[in-house]
């Protein structure tokens, strides 16, 4: 019941925010993605079914065996939109109004906050802690995992953030040449394309540099932290990662990128809106979160950052592009490797609040577990 009240509040959200933007639309600049490519040369593709592995494979044997037979010492797990420790803005917003605001008040509330998404969401659409205590437990003592937090606010700054408090957090808990693997649902992913930028050298990592120079952090900092990381091998794994911002072909050439999406059919194409209510074609909000539909802010610096940031990541929040984009039911990205998996969630009948869309099923312990086996089993491959 807890799980279907809170899918429901997502969805009221989602769309009386699309409704919002309908009312409320302001011409903006063009999207800098082309959704009408749906299927790249640079990208690559398999269609898979779920199958529950027999017994306890993945967590008794298998997985532990193959982290440490590729070596990795950390495993990180970055969870999307809407379950972290300010979702909405709203303690941006108070931070903002009360700057004096003691800073320890402040992750007390943020801790509330991500304690409550773990209660209410569980393990749809969210890495939950008791989930990755278990598989840890079966693990070596010389790899371990991290549940990474961040805000989970949709738009372009608080992603930025987010990057960098990732980066902070890697540097801080690993060490040079340690062997790191992340696995990100949602819109994680596009912290982890914003990494890939940051530590390669292209024209987006010059842009984004300056606006992290400019307004987030110092320059001293920003060249350490890209110093530590790229003695850092690392690789991503992104579970339902709408198609946002791009990734470095630079980074990626000596670092692997899979994709997992809940689709069905033979065609890497998305579904129709009237099939959504039974999530017939798999993850629906991985083919609605592309540009134009990201939240707006309360913070007035905020906005006026995100309206900059729409020049170097493309268009945040509009519904024009948002029409558009939409319309190509786009599901692979231009880089990496995508499994497109059927996990055997579509049902005859109204299922879309208990998924999510179809989008919290990754996270399930059954589902992840198999994920992380299979991602594991293709590193080795390309190894």
């Amino acid at each position: 019941m807890i799980i279907i009240l809170f899918s429901l509040c997502i969805q009221v959200v989602f769309f009386s925010y699309l409704f919002a933007l309908w009312l409320f639309n302001t011409s903006k600049l063009e999207v800098l993605q082309d959704y009408s490519d749906l299927i790249p040369k640079t990208a690559s593709y398999e269609l898979l079914e779920f199958e529950e592995l027999e017994g306890n494979l993945s967590i008794e044997n298998e997985v532990p065996r193959l982290l440490e037979e590729l070596n990795y010492s950390c495993v990180y797990f970055v969870h999307g939109t809407f379950v972290g420790d300010d979702p909405f803005d709203i303690i941006s917003f108070i931070q903002n109004a009360f700057p004096s605001l003691s800073s320890t008040v402040v992750q007390s509330i943020r801790q509330g906050v991500k304690n409550g998404s773990n209660l209410i969401a569980r393990e749809v659409g969210n890495f939950h802690p008791k989930l990755l205590e278990r598989l840890q437990q079966h693990c070596p003592e010389n790899i371990h995992f991290e549940n990474f937090t961040w805000s989970s606010s949709n738009h372009h700054i608080a992603r930025i953030r987010g990057a960098v408090k990732l980066m902070r957090s890697i540097a801080k808990n690993t060490s040079k040449s340690e062997k790191i693997l992340l696995y990100g649902h949602s819109h994680a992913g596009q912290l982890f394309a914003l990494i890939s930028h940051l530590l390669s050298n292209d024209s987006l990592t010059i842009h984004l540099k300056d606006f992290l120079i400019k307004y987030e952090i110092e320059k001293e900092e920003l060249e350490q932290l890209i110093s530590q990381l790229k003695k850092r091998p690392m690789d991503f794994v992104t579970l339902g990662t709408p198609i946002r911002y791009p990734w470095s072909e630079k980074y990626l050439k000596n670092n692997m990128l899979l994709h997992f999406v809940n689709h069905r059919g033979k065609v890497p194409m998305g579904g129709s809106l009237s099939s959504s209510i039974t999530t017939k074609s798999g993850d629906y909000i991985q083919q609605w979160a592309v540009a134009g539909s990201d939240s707006k802010v309360l913070v007035l610096e905020d906005k006026l950052r995100n309206e900059e940031l729409d020049l170097i990541l493309g268009i945040g929040s509009d519904v024009t592009s948002l029409r558009r984009n939409i319309k190509f039911k786009k599901r692979l990205h231009t880089r990496g490797h995508h499994f497109l998996v059927d996990f055997k969630d579509s049902s005859k009948i109204p299922n879309s609040f208990l998924t999510i869309f179809g989008h919290g099923v990754y996270t399930k312990r059954d589902q992840l577990l198999w994920i992380i086996y299979k991602s594991l089993t293709k590193i080795k491959r390309e190894s």
